[in-house]
C-alpha cells in the first residue's frame, strides 16, 4: 500500500487508495491501449472472467452467480426494478440507510410497493426483532446494510436470513462497508442478493462492483437494462434476442475495462490474504486495529462511539466535549490533514476507518494530530 509512505489513512469507509498491483494493472491497460487500441481485447476479456472467479471466491459463490456492476447503486436498482412486484407488497429496510439503499425500494411507491422502516437505535444499532415486527404476508423483501455507513454497526447477516426466510422473504444485502473487510460465505448465511462497489474496502478503483444473485432466483427478476453485452450469442448478431440465464444478462453494455482489471487485481491480493477465509487474518488485523483506536482515544479523553463487540466494523466514530457540530468535526478533519492523517465526517462525528495494513504508528498520528487540533482551538 504505496500510500502509507506518507499518509495515515483512516477513510476506507469513503474511497480507499489502490494498492500497487492495481495501480499496475490499470497503468498496464491504459499502455496498451495506448501503443495497441483493441489488440490485447481478448487478454483484457479474460481478466475480466477471472475477477467474476476471484470474486465468487471471496464470497463462496459459483463464478455465474456474479454480475458486474459499475456501482452498488446500479447493483441495488437491478434488484429493485426487476423483482415482481404486486401493488400491496412491501419492503423492509432501516431508518438510518444510506440513499443509495432506501432511493430505490421508496420508488416502488408509484407502482403500490409500501416501504416499512425498522427503527434503529440512536447510536446506529438495529435489533432484529425491530425487523421481525414489521413483516407481514405481504412482505417480499428485506434491504439492509451489512454495516452502517456512519455508526460502523454490523448486521449478523446469517441470523437475518433466518429470520426472514422462516417468513418467506428475501434479504437483499448492501455489502459496500463490509466485504474485503469481513468474511461473508453467501452459502452458509444463504443471503439472496448482495451487491457492492470495490472502491471502499476491497481497495479497487471506483466504478467497478459486483452483484450476486442466488442461482435459485434467477428466473425470478426480470432482465433490466439489456443491450447486447445480455445475449447468449456475444452481441455480434443482427436480430439475436435470446438472452444469457446467468446474472451476467444485467452486463447489457461495454465493460469499465480499467476499473473491472484493476478490481480484479485488489481482489486477488485479499484472496491471496486470506479475507474471505473464515479466520480471515484481515478482519483479525481490522478488530485489532479498532481495539488500540479505543484504547489511545479514551486514553486522551476523546469519545469512541462503537456498537456492541460483536457487531463492530472497522469504522469508528469519535466525539469531544467541546465540539458542537459537523463544522467542528469537519475543522478537524483538515486539521489532521496537515499531519497527513485522513479521516471523514458522518453522522455527527468524525469517522475513522481502518483496514488491516493500518498500524499503531498510523493511531499514534491520528491521536497527536486531534489532541493538537483541541490544544488550539
Amino acid at each position: 500500500m504505496p500510500v502509507a509512505r506518507k499518509y495515515a489513512y483512516f477513510d476506507h469507509a469513503a474511497v480507499a487508495p489502490l494498492p500497487s498491483p492495481t495501480s499496475e494493472a490499470i497503468q498496464g491497460y491504459a499502455k496498451t491501449g495506448e501503443a495497441s487500441g483493441d489488440v490485447h481485447w481478448l487478454q483484457w476479456s479474460a481478466g475480466v472472467r477471472q475477477l467474476r472467479r476471484t470474486a465468487a471466491e471471496l464470497i463462496h459463490a459459483a463464478p455465474d452467480e456474479i454480475a458486474l456492476v459499475n456501482s452498488t447503486t446500479q447493483g441495488l436498482n437491478i434488484v429493485a426494478s426487476g423483482f415482481p412486484w404486486k401493488a400491496g407488497d412491501n419492503v423492509i429496510l432501516p431508518d438510518n440507510e444510506f440513499p443509495s439503499n432506501s432511493l430505490p425500494w421508496k420508488q416502488l411507491n408509484a407502482q403500490g410497493v409500501e416501504t416499512r422502516t425498522a427503527k434503529s437505535s440512536p447510536e446506529g444499532s438495529l435489533s432484529l426483532e425491530s425487523i421481525g415486527e414489521l413483516i407481514d404476508d405481504r412482505t417480499r423483501l428485506i434491504a439492509i446494510s451489512w454495516v452502517g455507513f456512519a455508526s460502523g454497526f454490523r448486521i449478523d447477516v446469517e441470523e437475518l436470513c433466518k429470520l426472514a426466510h422462516s417468513k418467506g422473504v428475501l434479504v437483499c444485502l448492501d455489502a459496500i462497508q463490509g466485504l474485503g473487510a469481513f468474511p461473508l460465505n453467501v452459502k452458509e448465511t444463504k443471503v439472496d442478493f448482495l451487491c457492492a462497489d470495490g472502491h471502499k474496502w476491497m481497495l479497487g478503483p471506483e466504478g467497478a462492483g459486483i452483484l450476486y444473485i442466488a442461482q435459485q432466483h434467477w428466473n425470478l427478476l426480470r432482465p433490466v437494462g439489456v443491450g447486447w453485452g445480455s445475449l447468449e450469442s456475444g452481441g455480434f448478431t443482427p436480430g439475436s434476442e435470446k438472452l444469457k440465464e446467468t446474472p451476467a444478462v444485467y452486463e447489457g453494455g461495454t465493460t469499465n475495462m480499467p476499473g473491472m482489471l484493476g478490481l480484479g487485481a485488489s481482489l486477488q491480493t485479499l484472496v491471496d490474504l486470506g479475507a474471505g477465509q473464515p479466520n480471515s487474518p484481515v478482519a483479525a488485523a481490522i478488530m485489532e486495529n479498532v481495539q488500540s483506536i479505543e484504547s489511545a482515544c479514551k486514553a486522551s479523553d476523546l469519545t469512541v462511539h462503537l456498537p456492541a463487540e460483536e457487531h463492530r466494523s472497522g469504522i469508528v466514530g469519535i466525539t469531544w466535549p467541546e465540539a458542537r457540530d459537523d463544522t467542528d468535526y469537519m475543522e478537524a478533519r483538515k486539521a489532521l490533514l496537515e499531519h497527513d492523517v485522513v479521516t471523514s465526517v458522518r453522522g455527527g462525528r468524525l469517522r475513522v476507518a481502518t483496514h488491516a495494513y493500518n498500524n499503531q504508528d498510523d493511531i499514534d498520528r491520528l491521536v497527536h494530530g486531534l489532541h493538537a487540533f483541541r490544544s488550539r482551538n
